[in-house]
This record gives structure tokens, C-alpha cells and sequence, in this order.
């Protein structure tokens, strides 16, 4: 009799798991099979599930080890009638050509409290590709560079300017002293905070749209400079000398958040395939550059500061 309880309550587990995962279905898929080096992998899970079940994603980049993680995109979700269909995005990158399969992972749902129930993610396989070099093309001469003429009515005319402000500015320089005396006044120093400093160049960076013209090697060159140098004014160590890892090391020992050091890593590593790698990077990437930039002062400036800007509504 105990057997035939046991046996019982067993085919009614399988039976109440079977059923509950005919109402479930889960996809994986992203939004092209083919990409450059460095671009945005957007992967996706579409799920569809009924009212009441209670679903549970893992975290998927703990889930995926063969791609970089760069952020949780949006989530879209809607009911219809007794069943919820929902649309997770994740942004993934790589940067080395390779053929990769994203792997097949677990999702786990339970129905009404009972036993926990996992169902297998489909794995989704996609080719990552180098810009392509054609090797057979000529190798072109050097051109020489053009002479401009010189425009003489022009330099005269600038000439004259300069000297009008040279005499103006030593007239005014000169009724100031006479004013003045032998008045001493105090010069009061102002002191601007290294990541307001930064903060300012890193929008002058953005006004100049460097990489929008061409100038992708420029740009990146300069904003890495800007956070470099804040590095610098900000912690004290000689980061414009400094390898990428060495930099990482040393926002280690200065226990910066492991949000930051995770940014800074990828942020330094997009820049440094363009300036030696030669790769050219999505505009997407030049766009994460500039947000991760600013995302890194922010996120490193210090509290007293933060605190000061928020009071005074800086």
C-alpha cells in the first residue's frame, strides 16, 4: 500500500511538471548571425509563459562566458489575456574574430508553489569577423603636400589687429596701475575639482564630434587622455605612463567600486584596438565611449564633492 502511495504521488509530480511545461516557451535569438570585431551583439529571450507562473531568469552574464557583457538592454512586456509574453535584451561584444555558439542555458518556474521546474535555453551560434584588408591592392606613393600661397593683404591686416590690442592693453594696463597705486590686493586662487575639470573636457570632446568626421583615431585618443589625466589629479598615480592593466591595478588598490573597474577595462580596451589594432569601431562604440567616460568621473569623483553639488544644485 506505502508503495503504491509513493508511486502514486510521483506519476502526479511528473504529471503537474509536464503540464506546466506545455504552457511555457522560451527563445533565444540575436538580431543577426554575422559581426565586425567590437560590435553590439544584441542577444535576446523571448518568453511566453501563462498568468501566475512565477519565472526565473539567472543572471545571464554569468550564464554566457564567451562573449563580453557590456549592459542589460530594455525589457518589453505585455499580457493577453491569460498569457504574458515577454522580450529580455542583453548587449554583448567580442574582440577577436571567431566562430561562437552562445550556450544553452537554464531558466527555472515554478506553478502554484510547487516542485521547481527548469527548461533549456536554444543555443544560438553567430560568426565575429575582422574588417577584411585587401593584400593584393597597389601600394601608393606618398603624396607631397600642397604649398598654399601666402595671403600678404591678410597677414598685414591681422599684424595691425595684434598691435592695436598690444597698445590698447597697455593703455588700459596703465590707467589700472595709475588707479590702483601702491594698493595691494590679495589674488584669490580658484581651485577647480579634477572631475569638474574633466567633466568640462569631456563635453568640449563631445561638441567637437571628432569621430563623426572621420576622426575616429583622434577621438579616442583624446578622451582616453582626458580620463588618464583625471586618473592623474584624482588619485595621485601616473596613469598618462601607465599600461592598461597597471591602471586597473592601481584603481584596485584605491578600492574603486567594481562597477568602475569593470567600465574602465572595457573602456581603455575599445580604445587601444583603434590605436593599435587599426579597427575601426561601430558608431555605437564610439557613443558607449563617451557615456562610459562620463559614467567613470562621475562614478569616482569624491563623496564630499557629490554631496556639496547636490546641497548647492551644481
Amino acid at each position: 500500500m506505502k508503495k503504491y502511495i509513493v508511486f502514486s504521488v510521483i506519476l502526479f509530480s511528473l504529471f503537474v511538471q509536464n503540464l506546466a511545461a506545455q504552457g511555457v516557451h522560451i527563445f533565444a535569438t540575436t538580431d543577426t548571425t554575422e559581426y565586425i570585431v567590437g560590435d553590439y551583439i544584441d542577444y535576446s529571450l523571448e518568453l511566453k509563459y501563462p498568468k501566475g507562473y512565477n519565472v526565473v531568469v539567472p543572471v545571464i552574464k554569468d550564464s554566457i562566458n564567451n562573449l563580453v557583457f557590456i549592459k542589460y538592454g530594455k525589457i518589453d512586456k505585455k499580457e493577453n489575456g491569460t498569457e504574458v509574453d515577454e522580450i529580455r535584451h542583453y548587449i554583448f561584444s567580442k574582440y577577436d574574430s571567431a566562430a561562437v555558439t552562445i550556450p544553452s542555458f537554464k531558466i527555472t518556474y515554478t506553478v502554484n508553489g510547487n516542485t521547481p521546474v527548469q527548461v533549456s535555453v536554444n543555443p544560438v551560434d553567430i560568426v565575429v569577423r575582422t574588417i577584411e584588408v585587401d593584400k593584393k591592392g597597389d601600394i601608393q606613393d606618398i603624396k607631397t603636400p600642397k604649398r598654399v600661397p601666402l595671403n600678404w593683404l591678410f597677414i598685414s591686416i591681422i599684424a595691425l589687429l595684434v598691435l592695436l590690442l598690444l597698445a590698447v592693453g597697455y593703455f588700459v594696463y596703465k590707467r589700472y596701475k595709475q588707479k590702483k597705486g601702491d594698493d595691494y590686493r590679495e589674488t584669490i586662487k580658484v581651485v577647480i575639482p579634477p572631475h569638474k575639470r574633466a567633466l568640462e573636457k569631456l563635453r568640449e570632446l563631445e561638441n567637437k564630434k571628432l569621430w563623426q568626421q572621420g576622426l575616429i583615431k583622434e577621438y579616442h585618443s583624446e578622451i582616453t587622455g582626458i580620463i588618464r589625466s583625471y586618473f592623474e589629479e584624482r588619485f595621485n598615480f601616473a596613469a598618462m605612463e601607465m599600461t592598461t592593466k597597471e591602471i586597473i591595478e592601481n584603481l584596485k588598490a584605491e578600492n574603486v567600486s567594481t562597477k568602475v573597474i569593470i567600465t574602465t577595462e572595457e573602456f581603455l580596451a575599445n580604445a587601444d584596438m583603434v590605436k593599435f589594432a587599426k579597427f575601426e569601431p561601430m558608431p555605437t562604440v564610439n557613443e558607449a565611449m563617451m557615456q562610459e567616460a562620463y559614467s567613470i568621473v562621475k562614478e569616482t569623483k569624491p563623496v564630499e564633492e557629490e554631496k556639496g553639488e547636490k546641497d548647492g544644485d551644481v
